[in-house]
């Protein structure tokens, strides 16, 4: 009996470090490492929501993403310009599961969700807290 108990320890230490070892691997990339490839294009507003609750007033809204890491917006962001100025531009980039936008009126957007079909983005805006969820033209 005292020959088996070194052997079956053996036994279950080498399966609890494959074990370990296989988790270990298959531990991948956070998924915001993807974000840069799966952004570009356009996205149209499905639902947005301004400080939690439901708002029909940015129906229409899209977000176009370039692969030059341009941004084009038609959201109705207080830059300070006249009516006709219907679309925001500005250059972007990534930190992490952030979009930073730059120009005259910087704006940090959270992506909380992003695959080829769908995306949530969070965001503040003149103390107003909005989640857009968008849907890939």
């Amino acid at each position: 009996m005292t020959k088996r108990t070194p052997f079956t320890f053996c036994v279950l230490a080498l399966g609890l470090a494959l074990l370990s070892s296989s988790c270990q691997s298959s531990v991948e990339a956070p998924v915001w490492s993807t974000y840069p490839d799966l952004i570009n294009g356009r996205w149209d507003m499905v639902t947005a929501f301004r400080n939690e609750r439901e708002t029909q007033t940015l129906n229409g809204t899209f977000f176009n993403f370039s692969k030059k890491q341009s941004f084009i917006t038609n959201l109705p962001i207080p830059v300070g310009g006249g009516p006709e100025d219907n679309q925001f531009v500005a250059k972007y980039s990534f930190i992490q599961d952030t979009i930073l936008l730059s120009g005259r009126l910087p704006i940090q957007f959270i992506v909380e969700k992003l695959d080829s079909h769908s995306m949530i983005m969070s965001t503040t805006i003149n103390q107003q807290h909005f989640r857009f969820d968008l849907s890939r033209h």
